[in-house]
């Protein structure tokens, strides 16, 4: 798959929305500003744990589906110019977990993995901080995400 495919089915599943989840640290959602505390407390102590949880489940799923991994091209000033709208999906696993720790850690923009299963097409979206999201994703990749997350201890949200 091509940066220029690729693209076209991000943007499609996106201005679609349907079949929607995201991950998330906390089974609840917070009613009031008292988060603000916890939530500065996390970024200091809790992101690299969250970066490795996020890396294990999308090494899972690029070695069980046929997948392609983008980064997010809407960046104006890439970090990584040299990387954007190429498939990074065999540049190395070692390396492939840097750049998502990145991405997480230092609110890095973005990468995508879309993934075939089922005959259909899903996104893995990790993006800055705590945005990992998934895009068109039901049957059974939303089971076995919904087990990699589980085997994690975080929580997938719709």
């Amino acid at each position: 798959m091509n940066a220029k495919e690729a693209n076209a089915i991000i943007d499609d599943l996106y201005d679609q929305k349907q079949n929607d989840y995201y991950i998330d640290f906390v089974p609840i959602t917070f009613p009031n500003e008292d988060f603000a505390e916890l939530a500065d407390y996390l970024e200091n102590h809790y992101k690299p744990d969250f970066a490795n949880k996020i890396v294990f489940i999308a090494f899972t799923i690029m070695h069980y589906y046929e997948s392609y991994v983008f980064l997010d091209n809407t960046a104006e000033e890439p970090i990584y110019p040299d990387l954007v709208n190429k498939d990074l999906r065999h540049m190395g696993l070692d390396e492939l977990s840097k750049l998502i720790h990145k991405i997480i850690i230092e609110n890095w923009s973005g990468l995508y993995i879309i993934f075939k299963n089922e005959n259909q097409i899903s996104t893995m979206r990790i993006s800055d901080e705590y945005d990992t999201s998934f895009r068109n994703l039901s049957g059974n990749a939303l089971a076995l995400v919904k087990q990699l997350v589980r085997q994690q201890g975080i929580y997938l949200k719709n």
